[in-house]
């Protein structure tokens, strides 16, 4: 027997249980609902999950407490453990951060100074250096970044999906760049979002069949999937030599020892991760429903957002979007007609497509990605 998300929230409101997704239990995998009060703010501007991380999670959290009179430099250690037997590497090959924004300005800095660049797409969740367009699929343009390579490029860096347009690079044609790179130019891969791909995909993640390369780093983070964001926990995957050059630049744990404990809970809890994969996948499928309901397009993600084409200036949508109590994303200059929105909750989403039809409708046009 098939059941409709309507119907299983309506039965998890209700209290009783509900076996879905494939025998995996969501009532008691998942943390309590996260529904947002209509009377405030609906976030969907910072690609967090809102449905909170897990039971277990919150469980653990808790637990934690006590402890926190203690430094977190022990529970941090015991995390770092736990990521590299996880990743099947070895525990000095793993940095923690706050939240992968640090050790992302870790490698920043390590690799960058007088005389060095770093080459990225454009748009992408930035850092400084040389831009280059994503092409027409909204996916790295891999040939020209590599155009720009020179004597001084010494770090490259790759958001895959990418940061704002939930586009995903083939693995494959990554793996092909970074065989045309300088031996001297390192390779910094961002892999936020990439849990919402799925294990099973044909494009498997640098961390699950890593690249037998020194010079690439990968980043991950808590924030998105496990519902963390608050918690401030993420981490980079180097080569032994590399991880020891970045350790140097930290001046200490970087997290709590809540957020440890939060981290490898939610590490363990592989049925809330089913879970929430399966109701992204879900909820961004409706999303695309009523995309196509309303005669818009949208640029097709892998992530928990969707840029949709605005058809009017981004801002526009914005501000209105503001005015009635649903924060989106602000608008990016390199597409000025595409708006990214965050999946919520259902009725996070209904709110934003009430607001969104209060909007006055404008003469068909041409959509253009």
């Amino acid at each position: 027997m098939t059941i409709s998300r309507r119907e299983l929230l309506g039965t998890l409101a209700s209290g009783m249980a509900l076996q879905a997704f494939g025998g995996l239990s969501l009532a008691a995998a998942s943390a309590p609902s996260h529904e947002s009060s209509l009377d405030g703010p609906i976030y969907l501007s910072g690609n967090e999950n809102a449905y909170g991380p897990s039971k277990k999670v919150l469980a653990a959290m808790q637990e934690s407490i006590v402890s926190a009179n203690r430094y977190p430099e022990k529970t941090c250690e015991l995390l770092r453990d736990k990521l590299a037997a996880f990743h099947k590497v070895s525990p000095e090959q793993v940095i923690l951060g706050c939240g992968s924004s640090e050790v992302l300005g870790m490698a920043v800095e390590e690799f960058l100074g007088p005389g060095k660049t770093l080459i990225q797409a454009s748009p992408t969740c930035s850092l400084p250096g040389i831009n280059v367009p994503l092409n027409r699929n909204c996916e790295h343009d891999l040939d020209a970044m590599l155009a720009r390579v020179d004597v001084t490029t010494a770090l490259v860096y790759i958001c895959n999906p990418n940061n704002p347009t939930g586009t995903l690079t083939p693995r494959k044609d990554i793996e092909g760049f970074i065989r045309k790179l300088p031996a001297t130019t390192m390779v910094l891969i961002d892999e936020a979002y990439h849990p919402f791909v799925g294990a099973s995909s044909s494009n498997p993640s640098f961390l699950d069949y890593p690249l037998n390369d020194g010079r690439v780093m990968v980043t991950r983070t808590f924030s998105k999937i496990h519902g963390l964001a608050g918690m401030r926990v993420g981490y980079l995957l180097a080569s032994p030599e590399n991880s020891l050059r970045l350790s140097r630049r930290r001046m200490g744990p970087g997290i709590s020892a809540i957020s440890a404990r939060a981290a490898m809970a939610a590490l363990d809890d592989h049925e809330f991760l089913a879970i929430a994969m399966k109701r992204n996948t879900d909820d961004r499928q409706e999303f695309m429903n009523q995309v196509g309901a309303r005669m818009l397009r949208a640029i097709d993600s892998h992530t928990n957002f969707v840029m949709l084409n605005s058809v009017r200036p981004a801002d526009e949508v914005f501000q209105h979007m503001k005015s009635h109590g649903v924060l989106v994303a602000p608008p990016v200059p390199e597409i000025s007609r595409f708006i990214r929105i965050s999946l919520g909750t259902p009725v996070e989403m209904a709110q934003f497509w009430r607001v969104w039809d209060l909007m006055p409708s404008l003469p068909h046009q041409k959509m253009s990605m």
